[in-house]
């Protein structure tokens, strides 16, 4: 009987119970359940209130895409511009007047993106970053145009009028005292990046190498000529004026007083035509005269101030810019900003007298001589040995025109300065 009973009790058809495994399939049946229901929690949630999250976006989006549009995209395009590469590549200033110049500019701008800006015309001004650029000197006009990569903009020959006179004085004078300085330049444009518009600043130093006080300036090929010229001239020689920087300057004629080593007596004037200074050494033919004269009359003053140059062979002379014409009109700032810088050179005495022998004998006049002048320095024909080196400095004792110089001198004192000069040319 009691083996029979067996089929009727539940769950007795179902073999051994594995507890663990009953348990896991327990807990992960429920772990479905929950989940699901969770989610149809959510979904009924969402159908229930999808009017509020709704409006919720729209009021998120409203207040987001402003800002985004509004302010992160031009900071951003902001920053591109900020952190942008510019250089100088050249700069030419030419035709100048009292308050206009013909103005070059070319340089070199990099926004590392990789694709296009479209930029509407745009007014670069140019100002002294001490005097801000509301106190621009100069305006440059640049047309609308895709900039895109290492891209090169500018303009060429642009008729720039002098806005601020003062700040234009500032720069020129940076530009030929000081070895380097800032070109400073300020715009406001619009930009189309794509579909996208946004307003750029562009507030930048450039640093640019400029004149360093025509460091290296010289003066070679130094020649007294007798007879002096109609206009007076009996004085020539080459200037060297180095350029070192990228910029050109058309400067005009300048008209120099020479002086006597460093003290304030003149004892020349001189003038250099047509000069423009343009990257690299410049060289430029001199004519002036020296005033005899004066030189003998101030002889002590000269020879006080000569004493260190003499005694390395040379001379000192103070060349100091009185003026500059430019197509018949006075430049004022050029006049300002290269008279307040004296230039100081030493002549070879040796040089010198070479030169002024080698013309006397010549016959030749000025104009005749000014390409030999340019080729290099003018040499005696052959070899000059001591006694006939004295001899050809002594002989000028009865040369017409030196005599016609020191006219006013005791012959003797002449004669006396004249055999001095003799034994130092032969000495050389």
């Amino acid at each position: 009987m009691m083996l029979g009973i067996g089929k009727y009790i539940i769950g007795g058809s179902r073999g051994l119970l594995k507890p663990e495994a009953d348990e896991a399939e327990r807990l992960e049946k429920a772990g479905s359940v929950s989940s699901t229901s969770k989610k149809n929690k959510f979904r009924r949630h969402c159908r229930r209130f999808w009017c509020i999250y709704l409006i919720a976006d729209v009021i998120f989006l409203a207040i987001f895409l402003p800002v985004f549009f509004l302010v992160a995209i031009p900071a951003i395009a902001q920053l591109v511009v900020n952190k942008s590469d510019l250089r100088i590549i050249n700069a030419e200033v030419m035709h100048p007047t009292a308050d206009t110049v013909r103005m070059t500019l070319e340089a070199k701008v990099n926004l590392k993106l990789a694709m296009g800006v479209r930029l509407d015309p745009v007014v670069f001004y140019a100002f002294v970053r001490s005097a801000g650029h509301k106190n621009a000197y100069a305006g440059i006009e640049i047309t609308g145009q895709t900039i895109k990569g290492n891209y090169s903009l500018g303009v060429t020959d642009q008729l720039t009028p002098i806005l601020n006179m003062t700040s234009w004085e500032t720069f020129v004078s940076q530009a030929v005292s000081q070895k380097e300085t800032a070109l400073s330049l300020y715009g406001v444009t619009t930009g189309y990046l794509g579909v996208l518009k946004n307003h750029f600043v562009l507030d930048k130093d450039v640093a640019i190498p400029t004149l360093n006080k025509f460091a290296g300036f010289s003066i070679a090929n130094s020649t007294f000529v007798l007879p002096a010229e109609d206009d007076g001239s009996n004085f020539v020689a080459n200037i060297t004026l180095p350029n070192p920087s990228p910029l050109s300057f058309e400067v005009g004629t300048i008209t120099l007083d020479l002086k006597s080593g460093n003290t304030d007596l003149v004892i020349g004037k001189a003038t250099v035509k047509d000069v423009t200074l343009r990257p690299g050494n410049n060289t430029f033919p001199l004519r002036g005269v020296i005033d005899i004269g004066t030189m003998i009359d101030n002889l002590a003053e000269v020879l006080s101030s000569q004493g260190p140059a003499i005694r390395r062979g040379a001379l000192s002379l103070t060349a100091v810019t009185k003026s500059i014409i430019s197509n018949g009109t006075l430049i004022p700032y050029y006049t300002k900003a290269i008279g307040s810088l004296p230039l100081v050179a030493n002549v070879s005495i040796g040089d010198v007298l070479r030169n002024s022998l080698a013309h006397l004998g010549s016959g030749e006049t000025l104009s005749d001589s000014d390409d030999k002048r340019r080729r290099g320095p003018v040499q005696l024909d052959g070899p000059v040995g001591y006694g006939d080196a004295y001899s050809q400095v002594a002989s000028l004792k009865h040369n017409r025109h030196v005599q016609k110089i020191f006219e006013d001198e005791n012959p003797e004192r002449r004669d006396a300065m004249i055999d001095s000069l003799a034994q130092y040319y032969a000495s050389l």
